[in-house]
């Protein structure tokens, strides 16, 4: 497609129209993108890979709380690609807890901190029963540079050709994600859910960070594994490990260090 107001929007149009599923809706810009807390996802025509996943209760893991592994996967599959089409070091491009894409700033081997150059967005309904539906919004920044788009992002965002300093070809990291993405959703719909690459590909882990968990509050611990089965972060706080599954990380205290 060519311009709409989100991807997650016209599956979720196509869904109530009875559309088959899997299905994949691709966009070449958004006049209404939307990331998580109402936030907006901004885009420049043509710089971005813009696409929303759809799925139906067949598709989706039979316990409700394991819906979030098809969004990872989905994440999974394009950072495997991106990093391939961008000549990126493998890991270089990791998940950051719970829906960014980033790329790693590192010095001497050391992860010092990221720039986001992606994120998800899942949206449900009725998970656990027989009309269950998940749409999972992916966007990516392949080429240009964000700040362009919004001042306030020139510290934190980036584009994978800012980034590598060549040419990405958009194209390729489209074909390469879909075909992964296949054979990962054919793994998942069997019961297999790649949890090693997940926690493998985790930004924060070992990292002190301070959480925004809503009407609870902040919360500042040190992050010491993920939950490859509800997708929960696992922070210690004074010596007390606590399961996170929603949360936003709003500050790094403190990278891990070797």
């Amino acid at each position: 497609l060519d311009a709409v107001t989100s991807t997650n929007d016209v599956a979720r149009e196509r869904l109530a129209a009875g559309a088959a599923t899997p299905l994949l809706i691709r966009a070449e810009t958004q006049s209404a993108g939307r990331g998580r807390s109402g936030r907006t996802w901004l885009d420049a025509p043509g710089g971005s890979l813009l696409m929303s996943l759809a799925v139906r209760a067949d598709s989706l893991p039979t316990e409700p709380e394991r819906a979030w592994r098809v969004g990872a996967e989905f994440a999974l599959a394009l950072a495997d690609a991106a990093e391939d089409a961008a000549g990126l070091l493998i890991g270089g491009l990791a998940l950051k807890w719970p829906n960014d894409l980033v790329l790693r700033n590192e010095e001497g081997g050391v992860t010092t901190g990221f720039r986001k150059v992606g994120g998800a967005l899942m949206e449900a309904s009725d998970l656990g029963g027989p009309n269950a539906t998940l749409i999972v919004g992916i966007g990516l920044n392949v080429r240009g540079d964000p700040s362009r788009l919004d001042a306030a992002l020139a510290a934190t965002a980036t584009s994978l050709e800012l980034a590598s300093g060549r040419p990405v070809d958009r194209e390729a990291i489209f074909d390469d994600a879909v075909a992964r993405l296949e054979g990962r959703m054919a793994a998942l719909h069997s019961g297999r859910f790649d949890v090693s690459n997940w926690r493998a590909r985790q930004l924060l882990d070992g990292w002190e960070v301070e959480l925004d968990l809503g009407a609870e509050g902040h919360l500042q611990g040190r992050v010491v594994g993920f939950d490859g089965s509800s997708g929960a972060l696992i922070l210690s706080v004074d010596g007390t490990e606590r399961a996170i599954s929603t949360g936003e990380v709003t500050r790094v205290v403190r990278a891990a260090t070797p």
